[in-house]
């Protein structure tokens, strides 16, 4: 019932405030407009005041109060649950709980968080015996067994690698012709895919997390020039200077890393995108962490 109606329901008949053209229906009239109008205003600055009731401008008031913007083309429905879900994280101080419990509002049940997850790292560099080479595994563990490759781009003999800042090293003895491929897995070794584990002499490689410094050597045989009593004046003056690939392969536990594993069905039933979800993420997200999203089955 409007204002004015419970007014005129107070009026005595005698009034005939239910002429339209009558002074006293026009001034109840009025009157009542206002004070529904007044009461309307309230009542919408209240459900302005709760996240579960504000809209528009209201909600971009709210989410200011966590520094949260409304991305572009986002409606209310979506921007007021992503200021939900940095309350939950604000409240929860950012642990892995708080964020499972989010993400959880978000796809509708239980997802997977990765704290460092782990990735496949290489690394390569063309040498000629004594050549150096700074590297460091950029893993949070202090150190790591890498998968170390020789390939001979000459003829090669006794290659070894080694760390000259940790004493470390692998020797593999022989002779090595062009293209073969000598790959160094902890105490076995293999060239050409055949085991020849005897060949090895090391003392255990790993690459540590701070970067250090590597050397590759072989052994350089130097033919000196000498005359031939079988043809004049020729001689051989020819210093063997061979050359390899080396190759690091190893896995790199990422710093400052979360994955977040949530179901394709999950995403799907819930109209996220894994797009959608990290911009979620990276917009609460503590400074300097990386976040990756990845849909599995």
């Amino acid at each position: 019932m409007s204002s004015s109606d419970k007014i005129f329901s107070r009026l005595p008949d005698f009034y005939k405030y239910w002429l339209k053209t009558s002074v006293i229906f026009k001034l109840v009239k009025a009157i009542g407009t206002e004070l529904d109008y007044a009461k309307e205003s309230v009542y919408n600055m209240m459900l302005s005041h709760w996240i579960e009731t504000a809209s528009d401008g209201d909600l971009d008031l709210m989410g200011s109060i966590f520094n949260l913007k409304r991305m572009e083309g986002e409606d209310d429905e979506r921007y007021r649950g992503r200021i939900v879900r940095a309350i939950v994280d604000f409240t929860g101080g950012g642990t892995l709980y708080a964020l499972s419990s989010m993400l959880k509002n978000m796809v509708g049940e239980e997802v997977q968080i990765v704290e460092n997850p782990p990735t496949e790292a290489a690394y390569e560099v063309n040498v000629m015996s004594g050549d150096t080479w700074t590297l460091g595994s950029d893993s949070v563990e202090e150190k790591v067994t890498p998968t170390i490759e020789i390939e001979a781009s000459d003829r090669i003999e006794n290659p070894s690698i080694s760390n000259l800042d940790f004493n470390t090293y692998v020797n593999i003895k022989g002779v090595f012709e062009k293209g073969d491929k000598i790959v160094i897995e902890k105490d076995k070794c293999y060239v050409n895919n055949v085991e020849v584990s005897g060949k090895l002499e090391s003392k255990t490689v790993f690459l540590h997390r701070r970067a250090s410094t590597w050397k590759y050597s072989e052994l350089i045989r130097e033919k000196i020039g000498v005359f031939d009593s079988s043809y004049f004046d020729e001689s051989i003056f020819a210093v063997s200077t061979p050359k390899a690939k080396v190759k690091f392969k190893w896995t790199r536990f990422q710093p400052a890393t979360i994955a977040v594993k949530i179901r394709r069905e999950a995403l799907n039933r819930s109209n996220y995108t894994k797009e959608y979800v990290k911009e979620v993420l990276d917009s609460i997200k503590a400074a300097g962490v990386n976040v990756i999203v990845e849909g599995t089955e």
